[in-house]
């Protein structure tokens, strides 16, 4: 999808598998109300997973623990 906020909607896990600033540098706190289940998978490593926990997401990224 173009529009990253609208492939968020209802979704129980979001998968970021790009290195794309625009989807990096998303606002978490909007995408949890949109969200069933603030959940993120950061394949790729770009993601303030601080910002985003903080927001209310559960996050893994792979390769760290």
């Amino acid at each position: 999808m173009e529009d990253p906020v609208a492939a968020a909607q209802d979704a129980d896990l979001l998968l970021h598998l790009t290195e794309w600033t625009h989807y990096s540098h998303i606002d978490p706190k909007r995408l949890a109300t949109l969200t069933h289940t603030p959940k993120v998978i950061d394949a790729r490593g770009t993601l303030d997973t601080d910002q985003w926990r903080t927001a209310g997401w559960l996050t893994r990224t792979l390769g760290r623990p």
